[in-house]
C-alpha cells in the first residue's frame, strides 16, 4: 500500500523543520484527514476553517440512509436556492470545513451552478423568507440557548467587571447588590417568529445567563409557547406596560431589584472620561474620543448602576429632617443615557438627577411603588420618570453608560403599537403635556413624534 503523505503546513509557505514547497495535492493530516497542500494568503482564514465545530446539545443529528458516507448533516443557515428535497451537508473526511449539497438519489455536488446543471434552471432569489429557513432559525437558537450563546455559538466578549466597579467611589462600592438581590426583566413579544427577532433574543439570553442572571422573559399570551420552545424560563405579562407593570410587582415580591431589559439589545458599553461636561459637541466628541471605553456585561451594569442609586439615596436621607421625610426620598429609579451619542452624553455631567430613563434598559428599587400608567401604550418610561421624580424628587442616570439597540425599525414588541401615521405617538405627547405641564415640548429637530424633557420647567397648579 503507498504511503500517505502527511501534511505539516503551519505557516504560509512553511512547515514544521523548514521551507515548504507547495504542490497543490491532496495530502493527510496527522489525525487522518484530507487536505489539499496549497498556498494560502490570509493565515487566520486558514485557520478558521480548520477549526473544529463543536456538536450541539444532544450530538450531530443522523444523516438521511440515502447520505454517502463521510458528510454530516450542516447546522448552518441553509443556502437560499437549494431545491426542495436537496440536503445540505459538511464533509467530515476533510480538515478544513467543506459544505455539500446532497441530490435526492444520494449524490453529492459543492457549487450552486452544478446543482442548476443537474436540475435544469436557473434559481432566482424568493421576495421572502422561506418557511424552511426559519425553521432553521428557531433551531439555531434552541441550540444557542441551550448552550448559552450567541445565535452564532459564540459567548459575548465583555471586560472585566472589576474594571467597570473601580469606577464607582468608595461608598458606592458598599452598595454593589449580589447579582442574586437582582430580578431581571426582559419585555418582548412577537419576536420568536423571525431570524433577526431570534439573533436579538440569543444575543440578549447569552449576555445575560453568561454573567450569571437568570432572566424571565415577560410575553403576550400568543407568544407564550414559541419562547418557552426556544428554551426560555417566560411567562404572560400581556402587552407592553402590563407586563413591565408585572415584572415590578414580581420583583417587590421577591423583594428584589427590578432590571427591566428591552429584547434587542446588542451590547453595553461604559466611557471613563471627564467627569465634568464639555461646553459643546465638539468638544464633548474630543472628550468621548479619548475615553477609555469598556464593554459591560448586562449584570454588571445593573449592580453598577444600583451601586450608584442606592449610595445617592443614603446620602440624601442623611440630609432629610425626618425619618417620615427620609423615606419619601429617591432616587429609586437609574438608567443610562438614552442615545447613542457618545459625543453629545459628554456635554452632560456624568451623572444627572432629572432626566429622561429609557425604558429599555433601567433599575428599580423594589419599595418603590410607581407603577407603569397603563393609559400609556407608547412613551410608557417618559411618564415612569415622571411619576419617579415627582413622588421621590429624583433619578439617577448615568451618562456614561450606553446601549446598542434595535430600535423603531424592529419587528415586534413596542414597535407594533405604532403606526405609519404616528397618530397614536402623537396621542401619548398630548396625555404626558396635560399630566405633566411644562415639563414636554415637541422635538422640531426630529418631526412632530419626538419630545423634549424638562422636569425643572414643570408647571405646579
Amino acid at each position: 500500500m503507498k504511503a500517505k503523505k502527511v501534511l505539516q503546513v503551519k505557516t504560509k509557505g512553511k512547515a514544521r523543520g523548514g521551507s515548504h514547497t507547495f504542490t497543490g495535492k491532496m495530502q493527510y493530516t496527522a489525525e487522518g484527514l484530507k487536505a489539499i497542500n496549497r498556498s494560502f494568503t490570509d493565515k487566520k482564514a486558514w485557520e478558521d476553517r480548520r477549526k473544529k465545530e463543536q456538536p450541539p446539545p444532544g450530538g450531530w443529528a443522523k444523516p438521511p440512509a440515502h447520505w454517502p458516507p463521510g458528510v454530516r448533516v450542516s447546522i448552518g443557515r441553509p443556502v437560499w436556492w437549494l431545491p426542495k428535497g436537496w440536503g445540505q451537508g459538511v464533509k467530515t473526511t476533510c480538515a478544513a470545513w467543506l459544505g455539500c449539497f446532497i441530490s435526492p438519489e444520494g449524490k453529492m455536488y459543492y457549487h450552486k451552478h452544478v446543482v442548476e446543471q443537474i436540475v435544469g434552471k436557473k434559481f432566482t432569489k424568493p421576495p421572502t423568507a422561506r418557511q424552511d429557513h426559519v425553521e432553521w432559525a428557531t433551531k439555531r437558537a434552541r441550540i444557542a440557548i441551550a448552550e448559552g450563546k450567541t445565535f452564532r455559538r459564540t459567548l459575548p466578549k465583555v471586560s472585566a467587571d472589576d474594571r467597570l466597579f473601580a469606577n464607582l467611589s468608595a461608598a458606592e462600592r458598599r452598595h454593589l447588590p449580589a447579582v442574586k438581590d437582582l430580578h431581571f426583566a426582559v419585555v418582548s413579544a412577537r419576536r420568536a417568529k423571525n431570524e433577526q427577532g431570534l439573533r436579538n433574543i440569543c444575543a440578549v439570553q447569552a449576555q445575560l445567563v453568561s454573567s450569571g442572571a437568570d432572566p424571565m422573559w415577560y410575553v403576550d399570551d400568543a407568544s407564550l409557547q414559541d419562547y418557552k420552545g426556544l428554551g426560555l424560563k417566560a411567562k404572560v405579562g400581556g402587552k407592553l406596560v402590563p407586563a413591565r407593570n408585572l415584572a415590578l410587582k414580581d420583583a417587590a415580591k421577591l423583594g428584589k431589584l427590578c432590571v427591566q431589559v428591552s429584547d434587542d439589545i446588542s451590547g453595553w458599553d461604559f466611557y471613563k472620561g471627564d467627569l465634568g461636561q464639555a461646553g459643546d459637541l465638539q468638544s464633548g466628541n474630543a472628550a468621548a474620543k479619548v475615553a477609555d471605553h469598556m464593554r459591560a456585561s448586562p449584570v454588571a451594569a445593573a449592580r453598577f448602576l444600583a451601586a450608584k442609586m442606592r449610595a445617592a439615596a443614603e446620602a440624601n436621607k442623611a440630609k432629610a429632617s425626618s425619618a417620615a421625610a427620609a423615606k419619601k426620598v429617591g432616587p429609586k429609579l437609574a438608567g443610562l443615557f438614552p442615545l447613542g451619542n457618545t459625543g453629545q452624553a459628554f456635554t452632560r455631567a456624568a451623572v444627572s438627577k432629572d432626566l429622561f430613563i429609557l425604558g429599555d434598559f433601567f433599575v428599580a428599587e423594589p419599595s418603590s411603588t410607581v407603577r407603569f400608567d397603563t393609559k400609556m401604550v407608547l412613551k410608557e418610561d417618559y411618564d415612569f420618570t415622571c411619576s419617579h421624580l415627582d413622588k421621590y424628587g429624583e433619578v439617577l442616570r448615568c451618562n456614561r453608560m450606553f446601549i446598542r439597540v434595535v430600535h423603531e425599525t424592529n419587528a415586534g414588541g413596542a414597535c407594533s403599537e405604532r403606526d405609519d401615521a404616528g397618530d397614536r405617538e402623537r396621542a401619548m405627547i398630548r396625555v404626558l403635556r396635560e399630566k405633566w405641564p411644562g415639563v414636554f415640548w415637541v422635538n422640531g429637530n426630529r418631526g412632530d413624534t419626538q419630545v423634549v424633557m424638562s422636569w425643572k420647567r414643570r408647571r405646579v397648579e
